[in-house]
């Protein structure tokens, strides 16, 4: 997926060597067609619990790999979350809502293997039909809630240093942030510096730790993710359903 900006290179292989004993938070990736083809059963066997794969951006852009992944990610054993590039600057919310869930709504469903979807906040030049930034990423997940009697719980991936110092305490998605720390994934947070937290001192409940890592089953370099707490927890409070 798109970075706004770059630290130190922390590999997946170290974590999972060294720190899965002692872990408390679990292990994740996200993943655009930039990944090319995957192996999922040996993504999985290396730990890995839950990926988002890319989807859409804006109202103009479907990733090609996405269907695969969702499909392949979920019979390998992942939980499998779709993410959506948001445009505020170039569209309404609902514009964006509509065009993300008609081509990833059929993959986001109460099966057991599906989390809640994401989208990025990575554009900072206007919030085409509402007055704030919150207000415009809250009517969406509201517009994306809408469209399934299925229960979820949208998260927000944002800079700590960037795009979560444009939001406030209103906003009603979760938070996925982005801040490549130097923390351990496993037993770390993303709060250690660039404090713009509108959830609160010290909640989080994605992390985005690196986008360097290195994953079996993976060509190349690809984005490590933590999520606060177990996997029983990421499918009670992540799961599409609350599975």
């Amino acid at each position: 997926m798109k970075k706004l900006f770059g630290y130190a290179a922390i590999l997946a292989t170290a974590y999972v060597a060294t720190s899965q004993a002692s872990a408390t938070n679990l292990l994740g990736i996200d993943v655009s067609a930039a990944q090319g083809s995957i192996n999922w059963t040996s993504v999985h066997g290396a730990g890995v619990e839950f990926a988002f794969a890319q989807a859409t951006e804006g109202n103009y852009f479907q990733d090609s790999k996405f269907k695969s992944y969702m499909t392949n990610g979920k019979a390998a054993g992942v939980q499998m979350g779709a993410a959506h590039f948001a445009r505020p600057d170039l569209n309404t919310p609902a514009t964006e809502a509509n065009y993300f869930w008609s081509f990833a709504g059929p993959y986001i469903k109460a099966d057991g293997k599906s989390i809640s979807p994401a989208v990025e906040f990575e554009t900072f030049n206007g919030h085409v039909g509402a007055s704030t930034y919150t207000a415009w990423f809250n009517a969406w997940a509201a517009d994306v809630k809408a469209k399934t009697t299925n229960s979820m719980t949208p998260v927000i991936y944002v800079s700590s240093c960037a795009g979560a110092c444009y939001l406030d305490t209103s906003i009603m998605l979760d938070g996925w942030i982005a801040n490549y720390n130097g923390e351990n994934l496993y037993t770390g947070n993303p709060w250690t510096s660039c404090l713009c937290n509108p959830w609160g001192p010290t909640v989080w409940d994605y992390w985005q730790v690196t986008s360097t890592g290195s994953i079996p089953g993976i060509s190349g370099n690809v984005d490590l993710d933590a999520f606060n707490g177990t996997l029983a927890k990421l499918k009670s409070t992540e799961g599409v359903g609350g599975l």
